[in-house]
């Protein structure tokens, strides 16, 4: 009888198995067959002990064998299952080391040459991206129908622009009216960082020794040397006896601290409405050493920024008496200097996002 009882668990067995869908129908499939207390295989291997010795001896064999190949077909079915279940992607190759990522080469050389600056007293400080014409151009001694206007290509907001109340126009000393030719003070994006000054001394009063960062945008076409996006670092310094003389060292020291101790430096007379005078810098060419080769044009020499003595006026908008105190301001563009410190020959590389020219720095 217990044979009739074994024949037919086995095929009960191989039937539920065959029903199967997931691995919680294989576990409760092992407890109704193999559980120790309630397992069907388990109860009936419980009569044995009422069979005479040569009929134990018999079923007990048939029991072990219909007990191996439930537990092998159960195994067959488990891996089956486990193979359906497995993910597409196969957990045990091993992985894609992943790449540590680094600032960008502008980012770099902007820290680089802001921790210069800060190691000769300066202050740091940010500001707007979008400006308004009264902090970009009439502030600095740029009025609407001053023909040096010309010199900066502005990208203007498409927006309503911000009157000019006559609160805001007290105090304000300017040889040209302070409105643009529109009558208003319209939104632009920040054609250099100047702005910033005129905002920080809103705020300061004199010694004031400070250098802005930042991004600019010029409407303009971009070749190796130029881009409609761009980055600067101007610096102004304003305190009692400051002159020409103090600029030229802090820039020489600058440009020593960046290109090294046998960089030379020459300045020439120049234009620029929010100094007077107004300079322009050059240091030796980095490529011939000052021989002269097709970098520098056969001059020797590479023009690398723009400097001067703040303009009185400018000084009176920022709230400072002309009489008493005197400053300079200097302007560079980081992008180019970058250029000349890393070696690179077109700038727009710096914003293709191209990872093997990234991945240099």
């Amino acid at each position: 009888m217990l044979k009739d009882d074994l024949i037919k668990l086995k095929d009960a067995a191989l039937a539920d198995l065959k029903n199967i869908k997931d691995l919680k129908g294989l576990e409760d499939f092992g407890v109704k067959y193999f559980g120790r207390k309630d397992g069907e295989l388990t109860r009936i291997l419980r009569g044995l002990k009422d069979l005479a010795i040569e009929e134990r001896k018999v079923v007990g064999e048939l029991a072990n064998t219909i007990k191996r190949d439930i537990e092998t077909a159960l195994e067959e079915f488990r891996g089956r299952l486990a193979a359906e279940k497995a993910p597409a992607i196969d957990l045990t190759i091993s992985g894609i080391e992943p790449q540590t990522g680094h600032l960008h080469p502008i980012t770099q050389f902007m820290r680089k040459v802001t921790d210069i600056f800060v190691s000769m007293g300066f202050d740091v400080v940010d500001g707007p991206e979008v400006e308004t014409e009264k902090y970009n151009f009439d502030l600095l001694n740029i009025p609407a129908d001053h023909p040096a206007r010309d010199m900066w290509d502005t990208f203007y907001v498409k927006s309503q622009a911000l009157p000019l109340t006559k609160g805001e126009l007290e105090g304000v000393d300017h040889p040209q009216p302070l409105l643009s030719k529109e009558g208003s003070n319209r939104l632009l994006l920040r054609t250099h960082t100047s702005p910033v000054q005129i905002r920080a001394m809103e705020s300061r009063k004199p010694p004031v020794r400070l250098i802005v960062p930042g991004r600019v945008f010029r409407h303009e076409a971009t070749d190796a040397g130029h881009e409609t996006n761009f980055y600067q670092c101007e610096g102004l310094v304003i305190d009692e006896n400051v002159s020409m003389a103090n600029l030229i060292a802090t820039l020489d020291i600058f440009l020593k601290k960046i290109f090294g101790e046998k960089t030379e430096m020459r300045v020439r007379p120049s234009y620029f409405p929010f100094v007077e005078p107004g300079i322009e810098v050059d240091m030796s060419c980095l490529i011939c050493n000052g021989v002269g080769c097709s970098s520098c044009k056969k001059s020797g020499w590479v023009e690398v920024l723009g400097a001067g003595m703040v303009h009185p006026v400018v000084l009176k908008n920022m709230g400072v008496d002309p009489e008493k105190y005197t400053g300079f301001a200097f302007g560079l563009g980081i992008d180019r200097f970058a250029a000349l410190y890393y070696g690179i020959n077109d700038i727009r590389l710096s914003y293709s996002g191209d990872l093997r020219f990234i991945r240099q720095f």
